[in-house]
């Protein structure tokens, strides 16, 4: 800052350099770099190599002497020599050597034989030592993985503490609060070393190839997909909070590197290309079990992620769920890169009914939701790379929602409440086809976002467009498909519905049944599929309001119900056991029967007949007993 009558200097950094240099000597005669030894100091060297380091790459090195560029290479060649042999498991350490090879991927055209000394001879030797395997099963402490049950972000209790979503607490049992990152978290020092190598790719990628199928890497990248993979199907991604927090950004910037890495791999479009239609190739990991779903082989000794390009996408959808406004670029790169790219859906998965999808209509669900995508953007700055000032909401909340490949089928729900007929930027067909193809193509593709109650209600908004574009033999023939999907899966996995969850944490099923009732009734001109739906509340081992509400307030809708036996969500005996005993529910179902509401032989009128009947059953024998006894 300019100030008058006070003389105005400018410093560089290699006006510095004497006194850098000076302090990095002293580090080198008495760092210690074993965990043992003072945290502090290797803190303070990682702030010296980064004030070194400052300056663009033809200034760092302005003024350096062959005796800085010697003392500069001797300090890391030791420092990785002592990592090699001692192993690196505090977290300083990692700040430490990260800070190595940020300054060496920095000057590393410039720095001769002094670069390739130090690579060659201490940092390769490290890459193939057992230490690095030891960093890599870090990975095992990643919060994206999950944290311990229980625990939740502080500032959700105490909301003026600026802890940034760093620091987790538990109230039962109470525990002292804890930061989410761990002492051992290496990614800090594995980013680090991801930047060198793909620097140091220009003239040999082996080293970068090594290090990402390095099998606990690969471990790391598995349980991630997992994640989002539907190995159980009855756990999906929950609304995100602190995986978005501050202090993580740096794990989620490096898994988009990891993943520019692997996209770029040419080994994986050549070996596409070979295998395409061949099955599994020699020394290739089979990544799926007998059902479809990834797994981790923690035995396996080689693997290359670049040739699974399940694998690649499910990490992607990973990503996405925690990529917060400030990472829009990021997710935009995605989208063009990875997620509707087709040569990351295996050809023997890409049917949709009986045709196959194209690259051309990837690219028009793409189109679609990118247009969503920067609809929500708050501040405009954010859709460029040049970004600052974001505020505490920007850094945590995550861009997308956790079933956003659904989320166009919201716009419906959202002009049915509103009574509008126009639709702004997109068709109702093309709603509904972007949303239920394209979902249906990740769920065959083990790419499973929401839970069987979120997607009962998407299905249920398709219904909800104001040109019933459901009518239309196309798309009714899809919605169908979608809806025989969910009702086999849950057959096979013996699911229920949640009806206490919100779609899209904002609309309760309650109002969005509402709105489905009233529509079904004035426009469902007897759609089987959509009778299907309706009755899914209706089943036994529901909360009796529903059945409650539907055969008192809209007992007009059930003449409509087309649905057979089979096109229901469960069996027929869900509909029918355990008998009905409230009174007053009975009671409705005896004024239906009595004025000719329900069709006969309909599913309904088989419903309220079978349970009138069990409770006039029951009531003689009562009777009957009770006059025996007398």
């Amino acid at each position: 800052m300019f100030i008058p009558g006070f003389p105005h200097f400018i410093f560089s950094n290699s006006d510095l350099h004497p006194a850098l240099f000076y302090l990095l000597e002293w580090h080198y005669q008495h760092l210690v770099l074993d965990e043992n030894g003072p945290f502090i100091i290797r803190q303070h060297c990682a702030s010296l190599l980064a004030l070194i380091g400052y300056d663009r790459v033809q200034h760092v090195a302005n003024g350096f002497s062959p005796q800085n560029w010697d003392r500069l290479f001797a300090c890391f060649s030791k420092w990785f020599n002592t990592a090699a042999k001692y192993g690196v498991n505090e977290f300083s350490q990692k700040l430490l050597l990260g800070a190595c090879l940020d300054l060496a991927g920095k000057v590393r055209t410039i720095a001769g034989s002094y670069y390739r000394n130090f690579f060659d001879g201490y940092f390769g030797a490290f890459l193939k030592s057992s230490k690095f395997d030891d960093l890599m099963k870090q990975l095992s402490h990643s919060p994206l993985l999950g944290t311990s049950p229980g625990m939740e972000d502080r500032s959700a209790k105490i909301v003026p503490l600026p802890n940034l979503g760093g620091v987790l607490t538990r109230d039962n049992p109470p525990t002292a609060p804890t930061l989410i990152l761990t002492k051992s978290y290496p990614v800090f020092m594995l980013h680090a070393m991801l930047g060198l190598l793909r620097s140091h790719a220009e003239y040999d990628q082996t080293p970068l190839r090594n290090f990402v199928n390095n099998n606990c890497h690969f471990n790391y990248l598995i349980k991630l997909a997992a994640m989002v993979s539907g190995q159980n199907r009855k756990t999906v991604p929950a609304a995100v909070d602190k995986s978005t927090n501050w202090f993580l950004k740096s794990e989620l910037n490096y898994l988009l590197d990891v993943l520019t890495v692997l996209v770029k791999d040419d080994r994986y479009h050549r070996r596409r290309v070979s295998d395409e239609g061949s099955g599994h190739g020699e020394g290739e990991v089979d990544m799926e079990n007998r059902g479809g779903q990834l797994i981790s082989n923690e035995a396996t000794q080689t693997n290359d992620v670049g040739n699974d390009g399940r694998l690649l996408l499910a990490v992607t959808f990973k990503v996405l769920l925690h990529l917060s406004e400030e990472f829009y670029t990021a997710i935009v790169k995605l989208f063009d890169e990875i997620v509707f790219v087709r040569d990351f859906y295996p050809s023997q998965w890409l049917q949709e009914g009986n045709a196959t999808v194209t690259a051309e209509e990837l690219q028009r669900w793409k189109f679609n939701y990118k247009v969503k995508l920067k609809s929500f953007l708050k501040r405009e700055e954010n859709s460029s790379d040049r970004r600052n000032n974001y505020t505490v909401t920007e850094w945590r909340t995550p861009l997308l929602a956790p079933t956003w490949p659904y989320s166009l089928l919201y716009l419906l729900l959202e002009k049915a409440e509103q009574g509008s007929a126009k639709l702004a930027h997109y068709s109702e067909e093309q709603i509904i086809r972007t949303s239920l193809q394209f979902s249906e193509l990740l769920e065959q593709n083990s790419i499973v976002l929401a839970s069987v109650t979120h997607r009962l209600m998407y299905l249920m908004t398709a219904f909800l467009g104001p040109d019933a574009k459901f009518l239309d033999k196309d798309i009714s023939a899809l919605i169908t498909r979608r809806i025989d999907a969910l009702r086999n899966e849950m057959l096979l996995c013996g699911e229920r519905f949640d009806f206490d969850v919100r779609l899209e944490e904002r609309k309760s099923f309650h109002g969005l049944y509402q709105l489905v009732l009233d529509i079904f009734q004035s426009s469902s001109y007897g759609h089987a599929p959509f009778s299907a739906l309706v009755m899914a509340p209706l089943a036994q081992h529901y909360d009796i309001q529903w059945r409650n509400l539907v055969w008192s307030e809209h007992v007009a809708v059930l003449r409509f119900i087309t649905c057979s036996e089979q096109q229901l969500f469960g069996t027929m005996d869900d509909y029918l056991q355990p008998e009905e005993s409230d009174v007053t529910l009975l009671k409705f179902y005896s004024q239906a029967l009595n004025s000719n509401l329900l069709r006969t032989g309909s599913i309904p009128a088989r419903i309220a007949a079978h349970h009138v009947q069990a409770y006039r059953t029951k009531a003689h024998e009562r009777k009957h007993s009770n006059d025996t006894d007398k």
